[in-house]
Order: structure tokens, then C-alpha cells, then sequence
């Protein structure tokens, strides 16, 4: 039950953010193999006097156009999150328009028990939902 936060500047178009929110459900559908229903996006269009960065950040001018994701979902090994961060900025590069520079991607873990909704059911072997498939499951450590 991944939760995901978008800030980008204010005026951005509906259909641009749809975009966004597509790449991102993709990314989450395909390497961490949650369910196609579980998707609950949250934008944040802020002012430019609320979304200062650097004119230039890891050597690399930085746009307008930017985007920052928080994502919120269970542990994953570093494997896994460096797979979803490839696919994110991949579909958000040719479905949103974006360049790789205007990315920034920041996980949160946050374990099962700390989600709820109704509905969701957790298996209690793994912790996770009991429709993500045990290939796309970690580990136990």
C-alpha cells in the first residue's frame, strides 16, 4: 500500500500531472508488484517563494520544471529500490516529459503495521499484502 507525494510548482496542467501519476503506478506495479487498485497519489503545487532549489545541485543546472516524489511503503532491499528509481525516472522521462535533472526521488519505509485501509489484507508469514505476489516480497532478515 505504497502512498507517494508529488511537489512540483504551481500550474501545472491536469493532464501533466496525470502523467506523472501514471509513470509513477507503473514504476510501483512492475517492480514492486502491487496490486493495479492500489494507487493513492497526493500533489503538492507550491509557489515559488514555497520550492526554492539551487539554480545548479550536483553539478547539473536544475529546471523550473522540477519534481520532487516522497515515496511511503515497506522496506525493500537497495536492489529493489534502485530497479523502482530506474523505472520511475524512465517513465516519468517519456511519459511526462520530464528530463532526468528535474527528478528527485527520496523512499520512506515504513512498516506493515503502520498502514491501514479498509480492505487490506495482511499476510502474517511476509507482512505484506496478501495480492503483491512472493516474488516481489522480500526476505525476511
Amino acid at each position: 500500500m505504497p502512498m507517494t507525494k508529488i511537489y512540483l510548482r504551481e500550474g501545472s496542467a491536469p493532464e501533466h500531472k496525470h502523467a506523472i501519476s501514471e509513470a509513477i503506478h507503473r514504476a510501483l506495479v512492475e517492480v514492486l508488484g502491487i496490486p493495479e487498485d492500489d494507487r493513492f497519489h497526493v500533489f503538492h503545487e507550491l509557489s515559488d517563494e514555497n520550492l526554492i532549489s539551487a539554480p545548479v545541485a550536483f553539478g547539473l543546472p536544475r529546471r523550473r520544471e522540477a519534481v520532487a516524489l516522497q515515496l511511503y511503503f515497506g522496506p525493500r532491499p537497495v536492489e529493489v529500490l534502485n530497479r523502482l528509481f530506474e523505472a520511475l525516472v524512465s517513465g516519468l522521462t517519456s511519459t511526462a516529459g520530464l528530463e532526468r535533472r528535474d527528478i528527485y526521488l527520496n523512499v520512506i519505509e515504513s512498516p506493515s503495521p503502520n498502514w491501514w485501509a479498509q480492505g487490506r489484507v495482511l499476510d502474517p508469514e511476509t507482512g505484506f499484502d496478501v495480492r503483491i505476489a512472493s516474488d516481489h516480497v522480500p526476505e525476511a532478515s
